[in-house]
């Protein structure tokens, strides 16, 4: 009997510990979703030594044509090179998913507002923005960031990679981002001859004007 008592007398306690350990990972989930949604720049990170290694580095990730472009540096206006992508992270809405991945969607115009997923082409490895209908049958998540919450990472399970990010010079100056699903170059998807350059996406935050008031 005395057992018994004891028993039923931790109970509470238990329990009482039990929920504050649920609330407490509930608040640390809470706290992660909303660092998620704040939106960033996605700005390249390149190693390379080489001439185009450098031009690149640095670069912003702009929208334009339905495809992700490396623009220059810092840049903000949303026009010329493209629409600047505003990122953040966001669950995709796919009962044929479960659980349902983490996707990174842009704001890709200003009037109206709206916004697009960013996925990977199946099969042109393109990274590209788009709407549902037009993402959802290609690589849509899950996306995610390195543990410092710095660099995208896109971990997808046929491609757990960090840096299989690419830029690619379509034309003349101009750097289309790839994803290097199969790690084999692209190969019989891009010529050889076609310059390609591993990069990393780092995101630059973007600060509100709440934000800046407050830091003010």
């Amino acid at each position: 009997m005395v057992i018994g008592l004891l028993i039923l007398t931790s109970i509470p306690t238990v329990t009482g510990v039990a929920q504050a350990v649920s609330a407490q990972k509930n608040k640390e989930q809470t706290d992660k979703d909303d660092r998620r949604m704040k939106k960033f720049h996605i700005d390249i990170r390149c190693g390379s030594e080489s001439a185009q290694g450098a031009a690149l580095n640095e670069g912003r990730i702009v929208l334009k044509a339905d495809r992700l472009w490396v623009g220059p540096p810092n840049v903000v206006e949303k026009g010329g090179y493209g629409y600047v992508a505003e990122a953040f992270y966001i669950e995709y809405p796919d009962p044929q998913r479960t659980p349902a991945p983490m996707g990174l969607v842009s704001q890709v115009q200003d009037d109206p507002p709206l916004l697009n997923w960013i996925y990977i082409d199946k099969k042109t490895m393109e990274v590209k923005y788009g709407n549902k209908s037009t993402s959802i049958d290609h690589y849509i998540g899950p996306w995610d960031w390195t543990e410092d919450e710095e660099q995208v990472v896109f971990d997808d399970m046929e491609a757990a990679f960090i840096n299989a990010f690419y830029a690619v010079e379509r034309l003349p100056g101009k750097w289309q981002l790839f994803f290097d699903m199969k790690g084999d170059l692209f190969a019989n998807l891009l010529p050889a001859s076609m310059k390609k350059v591993q990069v990393e996406l780092h995101r630059n935050m973007i600060v509100t004007a709440e934000e800046a008031d407050k830091k003010a």
